[in-house]
């Protein structure tokens, strides 16, 4: 994957990278499993970032006003294997950072989902379960520099 920077985090209230690292110090963090972050396009207005920790990976996209419109949860449910567990959409007011409306997935490995459509004014939450296919929230978990295969915002 090209055009990444490493940093130690995503400063969320500001919309920028906290201390910018060097490959070697990603690396370090990486093998070791330390949490570093992964931006995706232009360091000051990337595409999307990674967040990894030991064994949770995040993936959070973020719309033309740097907000997280898309954000993807993994956790590591075997050595090297990763498992898609939660996934949260969420809908701004006009052109502030104001969340009006979210839907969360939270996805079992056996199939269930569990659905929740929250709207924040007026207040409401609606909850729901079912079942499908989750065969698709399988990944590997990503090799230092390869994060091609978590990027996706767009898993089908």
């Amino acid at each position: 994957m090209n055009n990444v920077t490493y940093c130690k985090s995503w400063f969320r209230a500001k919309k920028s990278a906290t201390q910018i690292w060097d490959n070697n110090t990603a690396r370090e963090a990486h093998e070791s499993r330390k949490p570093y972050t992964v931006l995706v396009g232009d360091p000051d207005r990337p595409h999307c970032f990674i967040e990894i920790n030991n064994d949770f990976v995040g993936v959070c996209f973020l719309d033309d006003n740097l907000r997280e419109n898309l954000t993807y949860q993994f956790q590591e449910i075997e050595k090297g294997r990763l498992f898609l567990s939660m996934a949260t959409y969420r809908d701004f007011d006009g052109a502030t950072d104001t969340v009006k409306s979210g839907t969360s997935y939270m996805f079992g490995q056996d199939g269930s989902i569990q659905i929740r459509k929250e709207s924040f004014n007026p207040h409401n939450l609606e909850v729901s379960d079912t079942q499908g296919d989750v065969s698709g929230n399988y990944e590997q978990y990503p090799e230092f520099g390869d994060y091609s295969s978590i990027a996706v915002a767009d898993r089908g």
